[in-house]
């Protein structure tokens, strides 16, 4: 029988488009790419590190693959959940017939729905970050451990810092090495001018034989050396050229901004590159990206321990005191597989430092802090499938138990 030709007229595209978003053929093209996605992103890790392999691969709508030399555009991770998400809800939920013995599958497949809805979720809302404390001290704060951000803060005659001006880790990311920007703060007296940043990048003295191979201009005796990024995104220490240009016509001011003059030690704070204009003193400095968390957490006592003769941690764990205005401070439990989980954020036990501390010097202890608002859709999803297809199990049965008593019961059929 000859096929009938296919009505490609505007009025029949949205019958097109749902037959071709239900199709069976869609389902598994897609599951085929997540497969390939999957391992590409699996074996990038070696090569990029987990965080730019995660962004390369799994967030992404497209992203180009060498495949025996030759580049190929494939579809990322993220659209491939789109496109699994609306052919999960166009076929098996409203496309599909509804019949009661096709119950537990219908369950099973909204367990899987939540499932993809929970890791878009975690995608679009969610954020990670650390905090690491000393003994007797409190913190709120939350850093993050890869985005930088510009901060520009005018200094009291003490020296303490006001609100500062802040240009965002996301706009400072997408700077080229050879572009140059030029920001209009209507809160600042003069213009931000940011020249060569760098994600990764060591300042080098002039006098340094590796100096002569640095192009770039020298301030003060040093110039800025771009470095291969690292394969983990936390170790990166970015830097930039920054000019200020007064607008009042007064001499502009050159620095180099290097995030590698960010103080880790949870006691000490960033030194910030100072510069007056007019009767204020401001302070520069490249400083990680950080958010409050709605309630306060004090260190009282973290517990190491090291396995007999080696320097190989067998046990650590924080014993804090979180305080919360409106209630009482409430003596808490950190360990490596028990967080604390409150007001939506989860503090984890991450690790511990100084590195290289020896036997009896002072520890600061480093907590993971998460805000996932589908932190336990998985769990939920899981239960909902597994109650699914218990359900379908038992009505497979029932109708098997029916049929073979109907069969049992006919009388037999004479030959």
């Amino acid at each position: 029988m000859a096929k009938h030709p296919i009505d490609w007229s505007p009025k029949n595209w949205p019958r097109l488009l749902y037959g071709f978003f239900t199709s069976f053929k869609l389902a598994t093209v897609v599951l085929v790419f997540m497969t390939v996605v999957t391992l590409l992103g699996t074996l990038g890790q070696v090569e990029h590190g987990l965080h730019s392999a995660k962004e390369k691969y799994f967030h992404s709508f497209f992203f180009t693959e060498k495949i025996f030399g030759v580049p190929v555009l494939l579809p990322g991770g993220l659209l491939l959940m789109i496109l699994l998400f609306t052919n999960m809800v166009l076929g098996a939920l409203v496309k599909v017939r509804k019949r009661w013995k096709g119950a537990g599958l219908l369950i099973s497949h909204l367990g899987m729905l939540m499932l993809l809805a929970g890791g878009f979720v975690t995608w679009a809302f969610s954020t990670d970050g650390y905090m690491a404390m000393y003994p007797g001290m409190t913190s709120d704060r939350v850093e993050s451990y890869r985005e930088w951000q510009l901060e520009i803060v005018p200094l009291s005659p003490e020296g303490e810092a006001e609100k500062a001006w802040i240009y965002p880790a996301k706009l400072l990311e997408t700077m080229r090495p050879d572009e140059q920007r030029v920001i209009h703060a209507e809160s600042l007296p003069f213009d931000v001018v940011i020249n060569g940043f760098s994600k990764n990048a060591t300042p080098v003295p002039v006098s340094a034989p590796i100096a002569a191979s640095v192009t770039g201009k020298e301030i003060d005796g040093f110039k800025l050396s771009p470095q291969k990024a690292s394969k983990e995104a936390e170790q990166n220490l970015p830097g930039c050229f920054l000019e200020i240009r007064p607008r009042d016509g007064g001499d502009p001011v050159e620095a180099i901004l290097w995030a590698g003059s960010y103080k880790f030690d949870p006691r000490e704070k960033a030194m910030p590159f100072t510069f007056p204009v007019g009767d204020q003193l401001y302070g520069a400095l490249l400083v990680k990206k950080s958010w409050t968390v709605p309630f306060s957490v004090r260190l009282d006592e973290f517990i190491f321990e090291r396995h007999p003769g080696v320097s190989t941690a067998r046990n650590y764990e924080s014993r804090v005191t979180r305080f919360e205005e409106g209630q009482s401070d409430k003596a808490l439990e950190i360990k490596m597989n028990e967080p604390m989980r409150h007001a939506g954020y989860t503090f984890f036990q991450e690790s511990f430092g100084p590195s290289g501390s020896q036997p009896g010097d002072e520890m600061y202890s480093q907590f993971a802090v998460a805000n996932n608002p589908a932190d336990q859709w998985p769990l939920w999803s899981l239960v909902v499938t597994g109650v699914g297809l218990g359900v379908h199990f038992v009505i497979m049965l029932v109708n098997f138990t029916v049929r073979s008593r109907q069969r049992r019961s006919s009388p037999p059929v004479a030959p």
